[in-house]
């Protein structure tokens, strides 16, 4: 049930149709295509007073009232001075496939009425205009009690009953708040999820629980979600005093909150109370397809869960549905407190055929090319995990059977201003993908990469330094060294000598790889490299930075170009 669409133009026009003797709003249900002619009920027609359907315009539908430039009234052949039906013109606006016409029209024959001044200003019409104004303030009250009803529109006090249906509350002015860091376990593969309303403590009564749900991507080390107090009464902690993960996350080593938490000095917003209540509906709700899908992939074993009404479309059986389940530790355990979960959430009568879906692990290396002629280092990286992130959101939306297309990866890769042009190519299990679009075998969810979701080539810039122009190109290093028997600040000036002695080395237009910087600056009894922790950053004047890590392809030195140490920074590694 809807009522937003009786505005006070709609009543008028119908309620003043009615009053002079003719039909309003008598619906046409259009197919898959425009029929050649729309047979009107109370024919003949003398004329249409109002034609309204949708149009498409590019992927949407939008509401269009048709004119007599778009359609005409067509007789019989017997009788052509008979109007019986509507004909749209060629060339002009028809109707979308699949929607409904709604038209007001006068029949030949009226039916007699004792209205017969209607004109803007006399008694008939002033009467007709009042009662509409009144009929269309209780449609606007009515929408109002009807939208309240949901989360998703509900609005200030509504919003809170609603909510508290699920026993959320809304976070008044006062309550304690504050950010928690969850740092992923050395090792440990794959996504990590993290629940909203997560139970974190101090140990000594003061418990916090997370606001948001988080995700730790698998080439992600932290990350910082808002928690608020439990009570009204939770007391606000010092930093470093949220170390009580109450319940154990696989993939998770520790929780602390960096800084202090501290109280709110507003209420929460409605946006925020009702993003936190689709989460908890989620938690509490059986019985629906998403309660059954959130319900698996909160299970920390669960990468993915699809389910599918009516699996076998050939010959399709009410009541039935497929639920396939990639774990990314396939074991009996695991196994039976899927099942469980299940079994649980499913609804009464209801047959579910579950499987155990395979994986197929997708890779996607992406060469770029940004806007103007060079970005800081930090929001060259922020485009980088932006673009990881995107496409890490859209492959876990393909469930068995669903297409990934190329066309959709170059769109969200480029959904950065920053970005003028990318060369993505994608690979399925380690195999080449070449086609435009590709079909998940059946059976079979997709997952990313565990070490690199998304790997990064060529950064460069549509305005790089012309060819033949000399080109500086400045180095800096960030090595972070572990097992030292000396002191940390001792190690800069050797590092540097070597690195700049490597260089020196290099010619314009040949390559260098991690590996040979990491060979050129060992020493073996003072120090171990890092690898994973370090980075090597080289900072073409016109062109933009590019950050080479362990496992990166080569670096290209550019023509023309010199090779300087800017900067070096050793530390101590804290992992």
């Amino acid at each position: 049930m809807n009522f937003s669409d009786r505005t006070y133009p709609d009543i008028v026009r119908d309620l003043l149709t009615v009053l002079t003797g003719g039909t309003i709003a008598e619906t046409h249900t259009i197919g898959a295509s425009v029929p050649d002619l729309i047979h009107l009920d109370n024919r003949p027609v003398r004329r249409i007073s109002h034609l309204q359907g949708q149009i498409r315009l590019g992927e949407e539908l939008i509401d269009y009232r048709f004119s007599e430039r778009d359609f005409e009234l067509i007789g019989t052949e017997e009788n052509p001075a008979d109007l019986v039906a509507i004909r749209f013109r060629d060339r002009a606006q028809k109707p979308a496939p699949q929607t409904t016409l709604t038209v007001n029209y006068y029949p030949d024959r009226l039916k007699p009425t004792p209205i017969t001044d209607i004109n803007v200003g006399s008694v008939g019409r002033t009467l007709i205009e009042t009662l509409s104004r009144e009929i269309a303030t209780q449609y606007q009250q009515l929408q109002m009690v009807y939208e309240s009803a949901f989360v998703e529109t509900a609005t200030g006090s509504s919003l809170d009953k609603v909510v508290a249906l699920v026993d959320t509350r809304r976070l008044k002015a006062g309550h304690s708040v504050g950010k928690v860091r969850f740092s992923r376990r050395t090792g440990s593969p794959g996504s990590v999820f993290i629940p909203i309303s997560t139970a974190v403590s101090d140990g000594e009564g003061n418990r916090y629980l997370t606001s948001q749900e988080a995700t730790l991507l698998p080439n992600q080390a932290t990350v910082e979600v808002w928690a608020h107090g439990q009570y009204a009464r939770t007391k606000p902690v010092d930093a470093g005093k949220l170390t009580v993960l109450e319940r154990a996350i696989a993939g998770i080593d520790r929780v602390v909150n960096d800084e202090p938490t501290f109280r709110s000095t507003e209420d929460e917003t409605d946006a925020q109370l009702a993003a936190r209540a689709r989460r908890a509906i989620h938690a509490t709700g059986k019985g629906t397809r998403d309660a059954i899908r959130y319900g698996l992939e909160g299970l920390p074993f669960v990468s993915a869960a699809t389910i599918t009404e009516y699996p076998d479309p050939n010959a399709p059986v009410p009541g039935m549905i497929r639920v396939d389940i990639a774990l990314t530790e396939d074991n009996d355990f695991n196994r039976r407190v899927a099942d469980q979960r299940i079994n649980e959430l499913r609804p009464a009568g209801i047959y579910i055929d579950r499987q155990w879906a395979g994986r197929v692990v997708l890779g996607f290396h992406v060469d770029l090319v940004l806007a103007g002629s060079s970005l800081p280092t930090s929001q060259v990286a922020d485009i980088k995990d932006g673009i990881t992130t995107r496409l890490s959101t859209h492959v876990k939306s393909l469930g068995p059977n669903g297409t990934l297309r190329r066309t959709r990866v170059v769109a969200l890769t480029l959904q950065d201003d920053n970005i003028v042009d990318a060369t993505i190519s994608v690979s399925a299990d380690g195999a080449t993908v070449s086609e435009e679009t590709w079909t998940l075998p059946t059976g079979k969810t997709a997952s990313l990469d565990s070490a690199a979701p998304v790997t990064f080539g060529t950064v460069q810039f549509d305005e790089a330094a012309a060819d033949g122009q000399f080109v500086l190109v400045q180095v800096d290093a960030d090595i972070k060294v572990t097992d030292l028997s000396v002191s940390v600040d001792s190690l800069k000036s050797p590092i540097t000598n070597a690195l700049q002695g490597l260089l020196s080395t290099l010619q314009p237009g040949a390559a260098i790889t991690f590996d040979q910087i990491a060979t050129a600056i060992r020493n073996d009894e003072q120090f171990v490299m890092v690898r994973g922790e370090s980075v090597i950053v080289f900072d073409q004047e016109s062109g933009g930075f590019t950050e080479l890590r362990d496992n990166d392809p080569a670096f290209t030195l550019p023509p023309n170009s010199t090779l300087v140490v800017r900067a070096v920074r050793v530390e101590e590694s804290t992992q």
